[in-house]
């Protein structure tokens, strides 16, 4: 049926998709436990090949492989100081995925009149053009290695991060210096990042839970906290590339700045570093936020929305350099909203809300904690927010506090499980407080009592809540009525 020439031809192909022969000549003690494969094995010189160990059972004589690389001590954070002042830490997990991030003492709070909405340009203008790259080769560059760059600002701190597999960790972190650090700001690309972003602008201050946000800040402290992130978009209208300049030039400064890594080397990362930033020139005068003071109080946004949107919240002292006030808020956030952690689809506590949920924001000395709602009846929407806080400040039982704990910490590791999460988290607490260590939070919150919650909740409810509406502003109560039931 077949020329010689043809089954020489074809015997060698034929073997090397049989792993029987493989496993076979691999283990030797196959041998017993092989038999005929029948006329066409003959044919092709196959005729004792065939393995009967079942699928099931190991191959005898074969070692098998390890199931995953599991290093045998934790990966540890290291840190280190920088001739320039710079801290770097890292994580060297097992992750294939490494993010590198830069973190700086920034945002709304380190804004002047002069610079009002220069975070958010900032946080468009990333990644652009440098002193050493166009836009168009640094795109490129990111796209060679994998890379996905990013960048986030808040209220006191700003960060930048690249995303990348950790094979590529040394050109990740000198693009990600490259772009922060010798950042051109070209005139013609900041114009079109300002259109970009009174657009973005435009859109998020319709959002109901982006006003509440926004407003609630503005209602609660007194200084650099108060200072709006979200800008109304006109006030761009004169806003230039000189100005981005100065206002970068006075946050990025080499000895105030972070990087973290997850998913690298710390000798490598530290050593590139060092070449890096030495060779930045910074000039310019450091900028120093304003002191914030918790003053609380009312605002009420009258909104297109056909419901009420309302937020309460409290301060919650010592912020994220207490590292019990920081797990005390994380508790006492997942109280406020304990229906979620076991039945989500139980969340619907009252009719009287559409919809609910609990809230922490945490700065270096200082935060809120609270809850935020909407419902059609103002009325009852507010009375039913205030008892919600009320039933957890008057105590919770044993049941209620290990469930809450459970989800703080469920939380927090979930945030440190992957790469971009851990850093987000690294960096400004770092930048904040000069340290991290993530087991000292766990074990703040397994060692919180039922006494612990409630003390830090009445102390909260008796200085003036903030409260904030958005909306349909109808039979709202005033604040004095509000402040009468926690004081």
């Amino acid at each position: 049926m077949f020329g010689q020439q043809t089954m020489q031809q074809l015997q060698p192909l034929v073997r090397g998709m049989m792993t029987s022969s493989v496993a076979s000549s691999a283990a030797p003690a196959l041998a017993a436990k092989t038999s005929s494969g029948g006329g066409i094995a003959s044919l092709f010189g196959f005729g004792n090949a065939r393995v009967e160990v079942p699928l099931s059972e190991p191959l005898p004589g074969v070692t098998a492989p390890l199931k995953g690389i599991v290093p045998t001590v934790a990966p540890k954070l290291e840190t280190s100081v920088l001739s320039t002042g710079t801290k770097v830490a890292t994580i060297n997990s097992i992750s294939p995925v490494t993010t590198v991030y830069l973190a700086a003492p920034g945002g709304s709070a380190y804004e002047t009149a002069a610079t009002a909405g220069a975070s958010k340009v900032l946080e468009a203008m990333a990644f652009k053009a440098t002193n050493n790259r166009t836009t168009f080769r640094l795109t490129r560059e990111l796209e060679k290695i994998g890379a996905v760059a990013y960048s986030k600002v808040g209220r006191d701190s700003v960060g930048f991060a690249v995303d990348t597999v950790n094979i590529h960790a040394p050109e990740a972190v000198e693009i990600l210096l490259d772009s922060v650090l010798n950042a051109r700001y070209t005139y013609w690309e900041t114009r079109e990042s300002l259109d970009v972003i009174k657009e973005n602008l435009s859109k998020a201050l319709a959002q109901p839970g982006t006003v509440l946000a926004e407003v609630l800040h503005r209602a609660a402290f007194d200084g650099s906290l108060g200072a709006p992130l979200l800008v109304d978009p006109s006030a761009l209208d004169s806003f230039t590339s000189h100005t981005l300049r100065e206002y970068a030039l006075s946050i990025l400064q080499p000895s105030k700045v972070v990087l973290a890594a997850v998913g690298a080397d710390h000798a490598t990362i530290k050593s590139l570093s060092e070449d890096l930033i030495a060779n930045v020139h910074s000039s310019g005068a450091a900028a120093a936020p304003r002191p914030s003071t918790y003053v609380g109080g009312t605002v009420n946004v009258l909104g297109t929305s056909s419901l009420t949107h309302a937020a309460l919240a409290f301060e919650a002292k010592g912020g994220i350099s207490d590292s019990k006030a920081a797990a005390v808020a994380a508790v006492t956030k997942a109280l406020l909203d304990d229906a979620r952690a076991a039945l989500p689809w139980t969340r619907k506590e009252s009719d009287v809300f559409s919809s609910f949920a609990s809230f922490s924001y945490l700065y270096k000395d200082t935060g809120l904690v609270g809850v935020t709602a909407s419902g059609s009846s103002s009325s009852q929407l507010v009375d039913a927010i205030c008892k919600k806080v009320e039933s957890v400040a008057k105590g919770v039982s044993d049941v209620q506090l290990k469930q809450a704990k459970a989800v703080a910490i469920g939380n927090y590791k979930a945030t440190l499980a992957s790469s971009a999460g851990a850093v987000s988290v690294i960096a400004p607490q770092i930048l904040a407080t000069g340290k991290f260590d993530a087991a000292e939070f766990v074990q703040k919150v397994e060692s919180l009592t039922a006494s612990d919650v409630s003390s830090f909740l009445a102390k909260a409810t008796k200085s003036s809540p903030t409260f904030v509406t958005y909306g349909s502003l109808a039979n709202l109560p005033r604040h004095e009525s509000i402040a009468k039931r926690f004081g």
